[in-house]
C-alpha cells in the first residue's frame, strides 16, 4: 500500500516555534493558552516529545493556523513553492485571510 502521508515531527516542531514567534508569544503564553506545561511546550519545539492530535489543534487553534499548513499536508498534491512560502511567512493571519480574499475575487473575474 503506497504511503499518502507521513507525520515528519521535526517539520511540525519548527513551523510550531516559528508560528508562536510570529504570533508575538513566549512559550509560557502559548502554554498557558493551550492549557499545558511551559516545559512541554519547549519539548515539542526541540522535537523531544511528540504532541498528541488534540494539542495540535489547540496549537493551530491559538495561533491561528491551518491545520494542514501546520502538519504540513500539501493541498491537491501540488508542490510548494518557497518563495511564495517566504513572502506568506512574514505576514500575520489577518493579512493571509486578506490575501485569500482577493485572490479569490481576482479568481472570479478570469
Amino acid at each position: 500500500m503506497e504511503q499518502r502521508y507521513k507525520v515528519d515531527y521535526p517539520a511540525i516542531a519548527r513551523r510550531v516555534k516559528e508560528a508562536r514567534r510570529r504570533a508575538g508569544l513566549t512559550q509560557e503564553q502559548l502554554a498557558e493558552q493551550i492549557d499545558i506545561s511551559a516545559n512541554a511546550v519547549a519539548k515539542l519545539e526541540n522535537n523531544l516529545m511528540n504532541a498528541s492530535l488534540q494539542t495540535l489543534v489547540n496549537i493551530a487553534n491559538a495561533l491561528q493556523l491551518d491545520m494542514n499548513d501546520l502538519l504540513g499536508v500539501q493541498a491537491r498534491g501540488g508542490e510548494r513553492d518557497p518563495f511564495l512560502e517566504g513572502l506568506l511567512a512574514d505576514l500575520s493571519p489577518k493579512d493571509r485571510d486578506f490575501l485569500v480574499y482577493v485572490i479569490n475575487g481576482l479568481k472570479l473575474y478570469r
